[in-house]
């Protein structure tokens, strides 16, 4: 009853329908008069959309593969000589066609003279209303997969850029750890290199060629770790600039990832509104 309370005000849905035609078709093996819609539509819910509809103008059954025949037709007005109609259904790899007979008890098809063409166009034609209605509401679902599928890589990217700016924070902490302590090091360093060589120069036993080979090695020793510890200020001063740009490019990156979570979740509302309204 829903699908005739559908046949009754189909006017009221939506007015999307390509051409009905109208023209012979085979029907066991005769070409008959028919009317006939073509589809690229998935064949499977074609065929699912076709029994839902034809399920509340009467008796419907399955005489072949392919056809579906309605009989004991309730409140038509399509013509009296109407016993029943067979739908069938043709297929290609890019095409779905759909043929209705309108046929007496002697599987004649029905002349314009002996039906009203206009109601069997209706009938037709609202079937493909009805259908591609069907078909829009799975759009409908399939955009709003698509908005959920954005969300989670909007929200995906924002954890990442999170992430990325914790781990510089973390990284700048530690080399500006390691340059506060330079200084000190240094110093230490240089103190130690002082000491040796006023050692040198002071000591009387350093006189004596090993002592002084000793202390001089020393002092070679400490200005290599004078050096490294200078090499490692400047590189870890390096790195560290080198993370405050980045910083800043981050917290661009922070700024566009929170914009863009905020309109893929417009984006979803807004689809999901669309179904809501569809329906």
């Amino acid at each position: 009853m829903k699908i005739l309370a559908y046949f009754l005000i189909a006017f009221s849905f939506i007015n999307a329908s390509a051409q009905v035609y109208r023209g012979n078709n085979l029907h066991s093996g005769t070409a008959k008069s028919s009317f006939y819609i073509i589809s690229n539509q998935d064949e499977k819910d074609l065929n699912k959309d076709l029994e839902d509809y034809l399920d509340g103008f009467g008796k419907v059954s399955s005489p072949e593969k392919y056809l579906k025949r309605l009989e004991k037709l309730k409140g038509q007005n399509i013509a009296d000589e109407l016993a029943y109609i067979d739908i069938v259904r043709e297929s290609t790899k890019k095409m779905e066609k759909v043929v209705f007979f309108f046929l007496d008890k002697n599987e004649k098809a029905l002349s314009s003279f002996e039906m009203k063409d206009r109601e069997a166009i209706a009938f037709v034609e609202n079937f493909q209303k009805y259908t591609l209605r069907n078909l829009e509401e799975e759009l409908l679902k399939e955009n709003i997969k698509l908005a959920q599928d954005n969300l989670a890589e909007a929200n995906k990217y924002l954890s990442k850029t999170e992430k990325a700016l914790e781990t510089n924070l973390k990284e700048q902490e530690k080399l500006g750890k390691k340059l506060d302590a330079s200084p000190e090091k240094l110093t230490k360093a240089l103190s130690e290199k002082e000491e040796i060589v006023n050692e040198l120069y002071s000591d009387p036993q350093a006189e004596e060629e090993k002592a002084k080979e000793e202390l001089v090695k020393a002092s070679t020793k400490k200005e290599k770790e004078i050096a490294k510890i200078q090499k490692e200020k400047e590189k870890a001063e390096t790195k560290l600039s080198k993370k405050e740009k980045e910083f800043d490019a981050l917290k661009d990156n922070l700024f566009d990832a929170k914009n863009r979570l905020k309109a893929t979740s417009a984006v979803l509302e807004d689809a999901k509104k669309a179904l809501d309204n569809f329906k």
